[in-house]
């Protein structure tokens, strides 16, 4: 397997996992090379065939995220497609999963006429846990029938604990980094008002009470946020906006006075980190 193989990782399944939004979580690229490593490792450190990682997604499906090789990746896809196989079972009843033999085990028939032909025929599947509740599977896979023992399958969920530590990880880091993001997005906003405030106060000889219910009145009047317009008010006041805002009171030839004109009479509030 080469480094960085795109065809065994499926980003689209982590943008949704494991049951949040995408924007509560860091670019998952680094992420990504972490798990592949963890999971190309199954093969010898559990000495198997193959080996999968599947999340839920935030329509609730289980979706594979790394696999070693295509033989585990068509394990997955058709556990999805038929809606039957040890990983799904062991995600949804938070339990590992034993399949000695897929083509004797009647649980999984319909699995097993698919991944069999492939030389798939024991798999050991067990919960990914975070925070209490399953979140996907880990699945190992051998190309023979596999007798799997009370110590594989403890391993096995051992080794599935560190996966959830890292996916548990990343979703802190992209929680802190998405609540970062807000409170910066917000200051930047109430920045831009209260500087669209200051240029109405020195321009149009409004209190600030009332410069702050003139915009959000052409904010509601434009069915946009009180940002955009605050921003387009100062931009115009220094005659780099796109529109044809004039302070009233100026004569047609009069220039606008521009920002640095207008900070002498006003300047925006310092904000400090509460």
């Amino acid at each position: 397997m080469m480094e960085g193989d795109d065809r065994l990782v499926d980003r689209d399944a982590f943008a949704g996992s494991p049951g949040g939004s995408p924007r509560a979580l860091p670019d998952p690229g680094g992420l990504f090379a972490t798990l592949q490593r963890v999971i190309d490792a199954t093969r010898e450190v559990f000495q198997v065939d193959g080996a999968s990682l599947a999340l839920e997604h935030e329509d609730g499906s289980l979706r594979w995220v790394v696999v070693t090789d295509g033989a585990a990746g068509l394990l997955e896809d058709a556990q999805r497609e038929l809606g039957e196989g040890p990983g799904l079972a062991a995600y949804g009843d938070a339990v590992a999963v034993v399949v000695l033999d897929l083509a004797t085990d009647r649980r999984f028939a319909r699995l097993a006429a698919v991944v069999t032909p492939r030389g798939l025929r024991g798999v050991l599947a067990v919960p990914v846990v975070v925070a209490g509740r399953p979140v996907g599977a880990l699945s190992v896979s051998a190309t023979e029938p596999c007798p799997w023992s009370g110590i594989d399958v403890a391993a096995v969920g051992a080794y599935a604990g560190v996966v959830a530590e890292l996916v548990a990880a990343s979703m802190a880091l992209g929680a802190r980094d998405a609540e970062v993001a807000e409170l910066t997005q917000a200051l930047t906003a109430r920045v831009w008002v209260e500087q669209a405030k200051g240029a109405l106060v020195a321009t149009e000889g409004l209190d600030l009470a009332a410069a702050g219910e003139r915009l959000r009145a052409r904010a509601g009047a434009s069915q946009r946020t009180l940002a955009e317009v605050a921003r387009e008010v100062v931009q115009d006041a220094s005659g780099t906006g796109p529109r044809g805002w004039r302070p009233s009171g100026l004569a047609p030839g009069q220039p606008r006075p521009g920002l640095s004109t207008l900070r002498w009479r006003w300047r925006p509030p310092t904000l400090r980190p509460t």
